[in-house]
This record gives structure tokens, C-alpha cells and sequence, in this order.
């Protein structure tokens, strides 16, 4: 894993491709690969710098960083693939990267990182290897394209509301969660975008969905052209849209088309298993195999919702964060069930303390994962693209379709969860929020 460090940290191919609260991902645009190392808090004096590097190196020594990311991986091959789909994921591997090449990387993208992710730096053994879903994968390199590849990234939310929330909250957390950001500064005009309007499977109300994250993106959409960063909250130009179309059509009339192809790719069976719904499971309302109703179905493991789950921790106690980690993967070690859904909630029925909650955790990664659709223009549909090619009046495109940020939440997200539903409730209460 050390070479494999070296080669990356020196090859000055990769280029920044974003960050959220736990990780920076910078894309490996040669091998079309994305890194991605774990954020630990930036010190703020130089006895804090001596701390983390004496830290760094008993972790370097005893392999505890190394043997973190291993957990992640295995909790990301073992649960989540599965769950989502390998046909929608990407294969891992972990690399070791010094603190000489984490430095490297740092200086190299600092000038491109927001100033509110600067107060964190870079952590010594936690980095992994996978596919960038920015560009389509090799076994089409033979096609005959037109243009660039355009992709485009999607943080869908939730779209599930466990049934005693459904009698509690008065609409989707999300949009009440949005009047809390607003009303403390931390967005400073509200979207539009509901995330149970996407996951609704009705053409109508997901391109709605979709025009209103064109319209105030903020974190939840971004376009990519040739894996560089083209269009975000910050940079909002429609001509984008001209590009990728290849027109020179009014931007909102492709906005429209636009919309309309991304829903189209999202109730897509990509999978090409031909795999049925178990049969044990609650079906979703979308198309089956479709990338949305994957990601609905993991969403659908919290039967129980926050408060109630939370009360069950109060009750119980709480262990180390990640502590139900190991326990959930020995346990499916143990059983052989063919269907994940199925066996973690058999795990959770066990009752241990950390496997009780497993089902809520799975599901507020599902709740937090990215997505990836990445298109492509061809002269025309080929029977060869088995189904992965739309016609659109401005050409035909090739579509493939990748879900990311899969990594295990820890033990006290039940606890944040909580608490920011007690914000909103609290926010709720205040005139000139109802209003």
C-alpha cells in the first residue's frame, strides 16, 4: 500500500473534487480513480501540531488509523454494496498515504476549498481507492462519443419517513430542516427542492424536484464536464446545459429537457441482473432495480424513526461509535441470508445493545449518500448498450449510474439527529417561521 501512496501523491494528475464534514475526495483523472482521505480537526496552536504528529506516529506504528479505514471498507463492501447494488457501487482499496504526500495535496487544493471546510486538516492512514463515477467506465471506451462527459452529482436526501414520524412531522424534514438553516444564516435563501418529490416516481413531481435544484443547487447538485467542477451553488450558468446538449436552444428550454433525461435515468434498471424483489421485503413504489428505489429500500430499515430510536439509546446506554461496526459484520458472518435488507433487520431482532441500532444507522447513511449519473452523447442507440442509452430531441446518450459516500455513521448520529429535530420543532413554534 506504501508504493501505491507514492505513486499517487506524485503523479500531480488528481485535481479537487469536493469535501463534506469527514472526507476530501480529489479525482486521479488519468486512471479515473477518486481518493478519498479522511478530515480530522486542524490544531489551533503548536502544542496542538506536536500532539497530532506524536499522535500520528503511534497510530502510523500501531496500525489503529490503517485498521479504522479496514472497518469502513469492510462495513462498505459487506453491507452497503450489497444493499445498493454492486452494478451501483464501486470496488475499494485502501492506500497509506505519508504526511509529507497528505501535505502535498493539502497545498495543492487549498486555493479550491470552501472557507468553512478550512478548519480541518487531513488524517494520517485513512485513504481509499474507487471508481470515479465522473467519467463512464472503460468497457465503453470502444463507442464512437461526441463530446465531453458530462456528470452529474446528486445528494438526494431523505425520502422516507418512518411511520410514527409520518403522524409527527407536518412535512418532509428536509424542507423543515431548510426554514432552520435559514433562519439561523447557515443558507442564506431557502430551495424549493423536496426530497420525497424525487423519490415519488412520478414523472411530474421528480422533474419539479429537479428544475428547483437547478434553481438553488446549494449542496445537493453539481455538474462535472470532463471531471472538472462546472456548475455548483456558487456557479449557476445554464450555458452548461448548452454544452451538453451540443444547442444553442435557449438555456430553459434545456433546463426542461435536462430535468426530463435525469428522471428518466434515475427510474432506470441499470442493474442487468434481472434480479426480483425479495420476496420477504416491502416493495417500493418506483420501477425495480431502478438506482432510487435501491437507495429508497435501504432508507426504509428505520421503521421507527429518531425520537423513538433515541429513547432506545437512552434506555440501553450508549457503546463506542463504531463499536456496532464489527458487531453487525460478525453477525452476518454467522447467518446466511442472500438478502442484506432482510438480514440486518434479523440482526436488529437479536436485541444486543449496538445491533438494535444498526437498521437506523444503515439507513441515515442511505439518507446522506451521493449519487453520480454520467452521460455522454452517441451518434445513436446500440443494442450492444443493453438499455443504458436515451433519446433525447438533441441526441441519443449514453447513461451510467454510480451511488458514493456509503462510509458507516457513527453511534452518536442518533444523538444529532435528535437534536436537530428539536431545533426544528423549536423553529417551527416561531411566528415568523410558520409564515
Amino acid at each position: 500500500m506504501g508504493s501505491d501512496g507514492a505513486q499517487l501523491a506524485g503523479a500531480h494528475e488528481w485535481a479537487y473534487r469536493g469535501e463534506g464534514n469527514c472526507n476530501l475526495v480529489v479525482g486521479l483523472q488519468g486512471a479515473r480513480q477518486i481518493l478519498r482521505i479522511r478530515k480530522t480537526e486542524k490544531p489551533q496552536s503548536l502544542l496542538g501540531w506536536i500532539l497530532v504528529l506524536l499522535t500520528d506516529l503511534i497510530e502510523w506504528c500501531s496500525g489503529k488509523a490503517c485498521g479504522d479505514e479496514a472497518r469502513d471498507l469492510a462495513f462498505y463492501c459487506q453491507v452497503m454494496r450489497p444493499l445498493i447494488g454492486a452494478h451501483y457501487t464501486s470496488e475499494a482499496r485502501m492506500v497509506a498515504l505519508s504526511r509529507p504526500q497528505l501535505q502535498l495535496i493539502l497545498e495543492g487544493v487549498r486555493q479550491r476549498r470552501p472557507d468553512h471546510r478550512r478548519h480541518k486538516t487531513l488524517q494520517l492512514g485513512r485513504a481509499a481507492l474507487f471508481s470515479d463515477f465522473a467519467f463512464l467506465p472503460p468497457r465503453f471506451d470502444h463507442l464512437d462519443f461526441i463530446g465531453d462527459t458530462f456528470a452529474v452529482e446528486l445528494k438526494p436526501k431523505q425520502g422516507w419517513r418512518p411511520p410514527k414520524e409520518r403522524l409527527a412531522l407536518p412535512q418532509c424534514l428536509y424542507c423543515m430542516h431548510q426554514l432552520l438553516k435559514l433562519q439561523t444564516g447557515r443558507v442564506q435563501g431557502r430551495t424549493d427542492y423536496c426530497p420525497e418529490e424525487l423519490f415519488s416516481g412520478d414523472p411530474g413531481r421528480m422533474r419539479r424536484a429537479l428544475r428547483h435544484l437547478l434553481a438553488a443547487p446549494q449542496n445537493n447538485l453539481k455538474i462535472f464536464r470532463n471531471g472538472a467542477q462546472c456548475f455548483d451553488d456558487r456557479r449557476r450558468s445554464l450555458s452548461v446545459l448548452q454544452e451538453l446538449f451540443q444547442s444553442a436552444a435557449d438555456p430553459l428550454e434545456l433546463a426542461d429537457e435536462f430535468c426530463a433525461l435525469l428522471q428518466r435515468c434515475l427510474l432506470l434498471d441499470l442493474s442487468g441482473t434481472g434480479e426480483g424483489q425479495c420476496p420477504h421485503c416491502p416493495p417500493t413504489h418506483l420501477p425495480p432495480g431502478c438506482v432510487l428505489g435501491r437507495i429508497l429500500s435501504a432508507q426504509q430499515l428505520d421503521q421507527e424513526g429518531t425520537h423513538s430510536t433515541y429513547k432506545k439509546l437512552c434506555k440501553g446506554g450508549q457503546s463506542g461509535n463504531f463499536d456496532y461496526v464489527d458487531r453487525v459484520l460478525g453477525a452476518l458472518a454467522a447467518q446466511a441470508q442472500p438478502c442484506m435488507r432482510c438480514a440486518l433487520g434479523r440482526i436488529a431482532r437479536q436485541c444486543a445493545l449496538d445491533l438494535l441500532f444498526a437498521p437506523y444507522l444503515v439507513a441515515a447513511v442511505a439518507k446522506d449518500c451521493s449519487l453520480m449519473v454520467t452521460l455522454r452523447r452517441v451518434p445513436h442507440s446500440d443494442a450492444e448498450l443493453q438499455g443504458r442509452t436515451l433519446g433525447t430531441p438533441y441526441g441519443a446518450f449514453v447513461v451510467n449510474v454510480g451511488v458514493f459516500d456509503l462510509y458507516p455513521k457513527p453511534m452518536d448520529t442518533i444523538l444529532k439527529h435528535q437534536r436537530r429535530n428539536r431545533e426544528i420543532f423549536k423553529a417551527l413554534k416561531r411566528p415568523q417561521v410558520l409564515n
